[in-house]
């Protein structure tokens, strides 16, 4: 276990700036929540308990898995306990380190998304990712596709619990790295898919600059963030993000954050 990993996410606050999704944000209790994770246990004793099935949900409010099944320990070597002790923290440091960024990368493309959702289309999200476990004692590559949702969204639309189904693979010669794709279905009916291996234009008519800015959006920063680290004022964040708005010619942010990584930008 990479201890170290560990102590310097929490040292400086790496994992609460990847997932800075609660910043500023309203937060409430659920009375409910204790019954929803109760049936997360019941439906574990008969699924997940199956060889190479893994259940588990994320606290978004303070970053804690809320819950997992602890045949965690026969796959990944890991014990309950350290899950416990360091909640997605140590999930990110039992990750491959070539997948460990790439998926809190990946979940913030999702929450930026999932940030201009109306409430209605936010439980319509779907995730899907394939990516490697490092066993703890010898280090050999374990392999899941994982299906995940949102499992309970506040009344404000704030994303509280997720849930992931993940399933080991046992025939991974084809696979080279990590993917990912999720999709929603707006209030109109029309289901919007993100892959990562999207068709790339080669006509991006972005200029640099603009390119820097997309990447950070994509990222989730706002607007302030982003002038922020680029040195340069909130005004001229969003003239660069009028001007990318209108180049891609989007209606609206989601619509922005769709073409830029259906065009390699993250």
């Amino acid at each position: 276990m990479d201890l170290s990993l560990i102590e310097e996410l929490k040292k400086q606050n790496k994992i609460s700036d990847f997932f800075s999704y609660w910043k500023g944000k309203r937060t409430v209790n659920y009375p409910e929540e204790r019954e929803l994770l109760e049936d997360l246990k019941v439906m574990s004793q008969s699924l997940a308990m199956k060889e190479g099935i893994i259940i588990g949900c994320f606290d978004y409010r303070d970053l804690s898995l809320a819950f997992f099944t602890e045949n965690i320990e026969d796959i990944s070597g890991y014990s309950p306990q350290f899950f416990k002790d360091h909640g997605m923290a140590g999930v990110i440091s039992a990750l491959h380190p070539e997948d460990a960024m790439e998926h809190v990368s990946f979940n913030n493309k999702v929450l930026e998304v999932f940030n201009h959702a109306s409430l209605s289309e936010k439980k319509t999200f779907e995730l899907s990712y394939t990516l490697r476990w490092l066993h703890k004692d010898d280090g050999r590559e374990i392999w899941f596709f994982t299906k995940a949702k949102p499992y309970l969204i506040d009344e404000y639309g704030n994303f509280i619990y997720d849930l992931h189904i993940g399933f080991q693979i046992n025939n991974h010669d084809h696979l080279t790295g990590y993917d990912w794709s999720f999709s929603y279905t707006k209030e109109n009916g029309e289901k919007v898919v993100f892959k990562k291996h999207d068709i790339k234009s080669n006509g991006f008519p972005l200029t640099n600059k603009e390119k820097e800015i997309a990447a950070l959006m994509v990222q989730g920063f706002d607007s302030q963030e982003i002038a922020n680290k680029l040195f340069i004022s909130r005004n001229t964040v969003f003239t660069h993000r009028k001007n990318i708005m209108k180049k891609l010619k989007a209606k609206n942010t989601l619509e922005v954050l769709k073409t830029l990584m259906s065009n390699g930008i993250n």
